[in-house]
């Protein structure tokens, strides 16, 4: 039985590790399972599987918190603590550990929305997510923006600079450009999950620009 809850710990995933065991044997395993090379980063030292889950960079971008439970008590954490940039230890929640509850903010304006790049237009993992929040006053200014990529590495990516690029100021073509330019700048995917790494970090940019458009409808 699938649960909200078990999407935002969901695996993350990868070309190497998604595979069968023989296949997996044929390589001499990878990091993330039985060997102890990153096949994506060979170089690398530590796993770069990656974040594939649809709720896991909304979450994020609205601020949600998630309560986990275990025998030794309860602790409340912001969405954004639960995941680690690491794809191994990809959550920071102990093994005796359930997550019980999604405490979501309360709306106070809020508007967001989530684009997802993927192979198939039914059910498929996403190779690249945007998730956009703003919170806008009255005159049309920006108070707060959110915008995290999913699908792009370990965990979720919250992109600084393009946040500051949309507050203060309108939602206007310019500034939807320069958020748009900073995600892209900020995404560096690998060879690790479907279509070729330099053309999802290509889509960046036009992702973010039709997740911000659909939000500046909505104003």
């Amino acid at each position: 039985m699938g649960t909200i809850g078990g999407n935002l710990l969901l695996d993350t995933r990868c070309n190497y590790y998604d595979q069968n065991y023989e296949w997996r044997k044929g390589i001499n395993f990878c990091m993330k399972k039985d060997g102890d090379i990153c096949w994506v980063a060979p170089s690398s030292p530590k796993c770069w599987a990656v974040q594939s889950s649809d709720p896991v960079p909304l979450m994020v971008a609205i601020g949600a918190k998630v309560r986990l439970v275990s025998a030794r008590g309860e602790r409340l954490l912001e969405a954004r603590e639960l995941y680690n940039n690491d794809g191994i230890q990809y959550l920071n929640k102990r093994p005796d550990e359930l997550l019980t509850e999604i405490h979501l903010p309360p709306r106070n304006g809020l508007r967001a929305v989530y684009k997802k790049l993927r192979r198939r237009g039914s059910f498929d993992f996403p190779v690249l997510g945007v998730a956009a929040a703003l919170n806008v006053e009255a005159d049309g200014s920006i108070r707060d923006a959110k915008l995290i990529l999913g699908g792009v590495a370990p965990a979720p990516i919250e992109v600084g600079d393009a946040e500051r690029a949309l507050v203060g100021g309108r939602l206007d073509r310019e500034a939807i450009d320069a958020a748009a330019d900073a995600c892209y700048l900020k995404a560096r995917p690998l060879d690790n999950t479907d279509f070729l790494m330099n053309w999802r970090k290509q889509m960046a940019r036009p992702f973010v620009v039709r997740a911000l458009e659909e939000l500046r409808r909505q104003l």
